[in-house]
């Protein structure tokens, strides 16, 4: 999926009261219907696990980067086949870098349905950078001060985002790996991700790529 242009979105006021009206009710009045600002940093960054395993239509994406928080393996998983999920934490002086999209308040609502929000997750408010990967330093490059106010997931209890984390699995990692480099995300946070510790008793390496090998497969055969 190649990036597209977003223009400067502004989140309404009072669109968390609006998702939690659609996770309790299913759907927002047609009057209603908004789009919102995504940004993914763990296997969501792949259009795939949004386009087959998900079942999204994005509007538009792009790479981005979000300043002052830091990747984390906070949200526990099964032990044995699937450890943790990634979430970001606030970290002074760190930054995640992942893909911004613009999805329907319909794909939207399914991203918080298919993510566990609010248990596994909280939405977070941020502000993020876009910028158009080139695989080296665009988002080094890229204006700070052009940014998108967007919501993002964080690990939904507070024991967890004050916990150490937990070694996801290499499979689980092997998708963050092929969505920062479809996007063409900064060389140095590619490399970062590529020396993430993964978990070593974990069965078969993880799931989490057979899951969505398996989405692709079958949506393939349709």
């Amino acid at each position: 999926m190649k990036s597209t242009s977003l223009p400067n979105f502004r989140v309404q006021p009072y669109a968390e009261l609006l998702i939690a009206f659609v996770l309790l009710c299913g759907s927002l009045p047609t009057a209603l219907s908004l789009s919102y600002f995504y940004f993914a940093f763990g296997s969501n960054m792949a259009s795939s696990t949004m386009v087959n395993l998900r079942n999204l239509k994005p509007i538009a994406s792009t790479a981005a980067v979000l300043y002052d928080h830091r990747l984390a393996f906070n949200v526990p998983g099964t032990p044995f086949v699937e450890p943790s999920w990634a979430s970001v934490e606030v970290e002074t002086g760190s930054s995640v870098h992942g893909v911004l999209y613009k999805l329907s308040e319909e794909d939207f609502t399914r991203v918080c349905q298919t993510e566990g929000v609010p248990f596994a997750y909280r939405l977070h408010r941020c502000d993020v950078v876009p910028y158009i990967g080139n695989g080296e330093d665009a988002g080094m490059q890229a204006d700070e001060t052009k940014t998108i106010k967007a919501f993002t997931l964080r690990a939904g209890r507070k024991s967890w985002r004050e916990s150490k984390d937990i070694a996801p699995s290499q499979s689980y990692v092997n998708v963050l790996l092929r969505g920062a480099k479809e996007f063409q995300l900064d060389q140095d946070y590619v490399k970062q991700l590529e020396n993430i510790q993964c978990a070593q008793n974990v069965i078969g390496g993880g799931m989490a790529e057979k899951m969505l090998q398996f989405a692709e497969l079958r949506n393939k055969e349709q």
